[in-house]
């Protein structure tokens, strides 16, 4: 039997999406971010606080989101029949965060519209940079990737809703802290923090430093740097799981 090519896959995966909410669930959680920004902290504050928020809980809680509706997808499927039933599981699996991070890219632009709306609103009361908030929210979704591969990877021993609140939980509250410490290289959670806080300057502790102009580009490559050999380690093992499964059939 001919094992369906990666084209194939892609379209059944997206085929799958068109019953789900996913686009309600990406404007909600993604505007969740400036509203609460909004409220909390006024005009004033709006920008740091926006992309604070959008660090410490809302783009990985995203993420979780839209893996939990995979899982919940597959279940209806017959627990996991695609998955389980083939010899590319890999390449589905491929598929699968190909398709959430296109999600969590439409998140970033949606993000980056709100903000500048109200930028445009408030006029003066408001500075934002197009180009370096640009880079600021695709800075954010790159040192993200791997973890979309990790929770994939880690619910293969963990209950799908307890991944999605562990990933959250060590995003908002461990990962700040780790952030300000010597030890921030060794845990992947602190990378999309540290990214931001080389480029405007905006601590894991939600303060935004006055020497916010000047970019620490040495931060900033060991932070995507990290993250993206973290995003091929947790690809791999993945791909290993995937194999090691396919083997014990």
């Amino acid at each position: 039997m001919r094992e369906p090519n990666l084209t194939a896959i892609f379209r059944s995966e997206r085929l799958k999406l068109k019953k789900t909410k996913r686009y309600s669930l990406l404007f909600s959680v993604t505007l969740a971010a400036p509203v609460l920004a909004y409220l909390i902290g006024g005009v004033l504050i709006f920008l740091p606080f926006t992309l604070y928020w959008w660090e410490a809980l809302f783009l990985f809680l995203l993420g979780g989101l839209l893996f939990l509706s995979d899982v919940k997808r597959e279940k209806s499927a017959g627990d996991f029949q695609n998955i389980e039933s083939t010899e590319v599981k890999k390449q589905i699996y491929f598929a699968k965060v190909a398709l959430n991070f296109r999600t969590l890219f439409g998140a970033s632009f949606i993000l980056f519209g709100a903000i500048y709306l109200v930028a445009l609103l408030y006029g003066g009361l408001l500075q934002a940079e197009s180009l370096r908030l640009i880079v600021v929210i695709l800075a954010l979704l790159v040192t993200g990737l791997w973890n979309i591969f990790f929770i994939y990877y880690l619910s293969n021993w963990l209950n799908a809703s307890l991944v999605v609140v562990i990933n959250s939980l060590l995003c908002l509250f461990i990962a700040p802290l780790v952030a300000q410490t010597k030890l921030w290289l060794l845990f992947p959670y602190t990378y999309h923090y540290k990214v931001v806080e080389a480029l405007i300057g905006l601590k894991p502790n939600g303060v935004q430093s006055p020497d916010f102009l000047n970019i620490d580009w040495g931060m900033f490559g060991s932070s995507v740097g990290s993250a993206l050999l973290s995003a091929v380690l947790f690809s791999w093992l993945l791909g290993r799981r995937s194999d090691v499964q396919n083997s014990k059939k």
